[in-house]
């Protein structure tokens, strides 16, 4: 497959100069990813991602990557993917990230990405095609579209989704991480399918330890329910909370949520309401050991998002064996297969019911954790990794 020569004319900051026919199994080639998911997240699915395909390429024969991730305080060690394949640019800034830190990052991504000479591939990390980077092939990844189906959630959404256009528009080939997203991007980007290819995620296995599941242990009182990652309204961490309070759960159970940050003003009121405010946990920031420790302690994970573009929580969590309570929408589904529980996230009756039932049908969560064991089975970042690069090569 060939995504070469899609577009008649090309777009004038790209150099598409045409490369001589060669031998894809000899030939080496030149990668290059940028600072930008780096710069914006200090932990999150986008990150992971390009750091396990960082760390994919950077042992692959016949491939010479670049990543310029500059000042970053992402959880990931970046700098530890540097290998005789792979040139690592990175170094631990002090604070989370911020406006500055970006400017600073693409100010040296541009300085810096013309000295490296042309990359054969480039694959920016985020949603912007730097004008610094020449390179004769862009591929892009798409997630989701939750900026565009929840525009109120976010700030800058014009000018996201005008920088997502323009970047797929001048894309050779599109990664999209599920067929979810796949549909998404076609039903409101109106790109050309023939130049998407469906890529999913891996998964990280976790580091686990005794230790790991006792510093669990001593930030909760009981057993727990456990939520991760980001808050935002679209990921409906305040339907799970009233369901926590409605089904009478808070007397039996903590609820334990990592990462996300801290506590909004609206959800320190909200949990005040509902009278949690003793069995509600929060850590705003966990590393990947305190997460392995939460999966493999909680009774039950929870992911009651409207919207997702693959979703690696549940994976996480039935890779460590604990059973998960899901939304049954978007990409979930068919990321996590028949595994977890489902509801309908619109339909607060069904959530009570599922969530009461995920506790305490024994044979049912038994049953739930067997099937999660096969379908993260299906997962890894190798395979990801080789279908990306496989990609990659098409597109020369």
């Amino acid at each position: 497959m060939t995504f070469s020569g899609m577009f008649s004319s090309p777009d004038p900051e790209v150099d598409r100069t045409a490369v001589p026919s060669r031998d894809p199994a000899v030939s080496t080639l030149r990668v290059l990813y940028d600072h930008q998911v780096f710069s914006r997240q200090s932990a999150g699915g986008a990150s992971r991602y390009f750091c396990e395909l960082a760390r994919q390429l950077s042992q692959a024969p016949h491939v010479k990557l670049d990543l310029l991730a500059g000042a970053s305080a992402n959880i990931h060690a970046l700098s530890e993917l540097s290998s005789a394949n792979a040139r690592v640019r990175a170094f631990r800034a002090p604070k989370l990230p911020g406006i500055g830190n970006y400017a600073l990052n693409e100010a040296l991504g541009n300085c810096l990405a013309p000295l490296l000479g042309k990359a054969d591939v480039y694959h920016p990390t985020l949603y912007r095609i730097m004008p610094g980077v020449k390179a004769r092939r862009v591929v892009a990844t798409h997630h989701d579209c939750t900026y565009e189906r929840f525009p109120q959630e976010f700030r800058y959404v014009d000018k996201v989704m005008r920088a997502k256009r323009s970047q797929y528009a001048q894309a050779d080939a599109i990664i999209c991480v599920s067929e979810w997203s796949r549909t998404e991007l076609l039903d409101i980007y109106g790109v050309d399918r023939a130049k998407t290819r469906v890529i999913h995620h891996g998964l990280t296995r976790l580091p686990l330890g005794a230790e790991s599941v006792a510093r669990v242990r001593q930030i909760v009182r009981r057993d727990f329910l456990l939520y991760v990652g980001s808050r935002a309204r679209y990921k409906n961490f305040h339907g799970l909370l009233t369901a926590f309070r409605e089904t009478g759960l808070h007397c039996a159970f903590d609820l334990l949520a990592l990462g996300g940050g801290p506590l909004t003003s609206e959800e320190k009121t909200t949990i005040a309401k509902l009278g949690v405010k003793d069995c509600v946990f929060l850590v705003p920031a966990a590393g990947d050991e305190l997460l392995a420790g939460a999966y493999a302690a909680a009774t039950l994970f929870v992911y009651p998002s409207f919207s997702e573009g693959f979703g690696l929580p549940p994976l996480e969590a039935m890779s460590l064996e604990c059973p998960v309570l899901a939304s049954r929408l978007t990409s979930i589904p068919e990321v996590c297969g028949d595994a977890p529980f489902y509801f309908d996230p619109a339909d607060q009756g069904s959530f009570h019911r599922e969530l009461l039932r995920a506790v305490s049908d024994d044979t049912a969560r038994r049953e739930s954790i067997a099937r999660g064991r096969e379908v993260v089975g299906r997962y890894s970042w190798e395979k990801c990794g080789r279908e990306t690069l496989a990609l990659y090569r098409a597109c020369q």
